[in-house]
């Protein structure tokens, strides 16, 4: 077979599979319960900008021993998270991404007010479609998020995820998800991050632990143009180390479960989603617990 020959040959096979499969369009489950390996654009699009603003407020905290405390009535921490993002497909099996963000963030307590803007980390991710098939299909993605944010607790469980985390993480990733060709898909995401070492405001070296999220997700396509999706996240961040010493009970996690609703119209994707971390004892440790409703906008082409 000749190279030209074979060219066509893998873009018909591709054109075919694509056809079989029209939930390769299916529009991604974007918002606060998308797995960190979620693909902006589908493979038969090239370019997406997308921009979502997202209303928090802090419902609880988890102590080391993972019990559950209301957030007193006098205390109060509400954020806007403004969350940006970009992506390009130089092939169909390819998406190079940029995400970032800020937040402003209103704290009350008895005797102290804070009003504060902060930048978030900027994230660099690549993912790469393994397997597309009718019923089936598989992703591998790599990701450095670059410390470029206001470091607020070095830990993403006991903060904003979006926010800063004051050190560099290397991440891989992976998701395998069932689809019908017509309804939509389930599938399950996991990612995996390393920090490295950073000075701590106390002095000395402080390295976070390394980080391990699992998602499982669900969409399903209500109309051509309505995709109903929910999700369930688990966040855990292994003990931290400080002077090369582990530090004990530093363990962190959250559960984080999600509803959402994507409207496409032509090439814009609307957004909508509510997520929750249920603030019952054994569910998180280390952790506050948060509220959160998002709305956001994508541009598709």
């Amino acid at each position: 077979m000749s190279p030209s020959s074979a060219r066509s040959f893998r873009s018909a096979a591709l054109a075919s599979t694509l056809a079989l499969a029209p939930t390769a369009a299916l529009a991604c489950p974007c918002g606060p319960g998308a797995a960190p390996t979620t693909a902006l654009t589908s493979p038969d699009e090239s370019f997406a900008l997308r921009a979502s603003v997202s209303a928090l407020t802090e419902v609880a905290t988890w102590n080391e021993r993972g019990t559950a405390f209301r957030t007193a009535d006098d205390v109060r921490t509400r954020r806007a998270l403004l969350e940006v993002g970009a992506a390009w497909r130089p092939r169909d099996t390819v998406e190079l991404a940029l995400l970032g963000g800020l937040a402003y963030t209103a704290a009350d307590q008895p005797g102290v007010t804070v009003r504060a803007v902060s930048a978030g980390d900027v994230t660099a991710r690549a993912r790469w479609d393994a397997l597309m098939l009718p019923h089936t299909r598989a992703a591998l993605s790599g990701a450095l998020r670059v410390p470029t944010g206001d470091a607020v607790s070095g830990s993403l469980a006991n903060g904003v995820a979006g926010l800063g985390l004051g050190t560099w993480e290397f991440a891989l990733g992976g998701e395998w998800a069932l689809r019908d060709r017509t309804s939509g898909e389930v599938g399950v995401a996991f990612e995996a991050g390393v920090r490295t070492p950073t000075t701590s405001a106390a002095g000395g070296t402080w390295t976070p632990g390394p980080r391990l999220t699992a998602t499982v997700f669900g969409a399903w396509r209500a109309t051509r143009e309505l995709t109903l999706t929910g999700s369930a996240s688990q966040l855990v961040e292994l003990d931290a180390w400080r002077d090369g010493v582990r530090v004990p009970d530093s363990l962190a996690r959250r559960l984080t479960v999600a509803l959402g609703a994507n409207l496409r119209v032509d090439r814009l994707q609307w957004t909508f989603a509510v997520a929750l971390d249920p603030w019952i004892d054994g569910l998180g440790a280390n952790a506050t617990a948060t509220a959160r409703a998002t709305v956001g906008l994508t541009w598709l082409r």
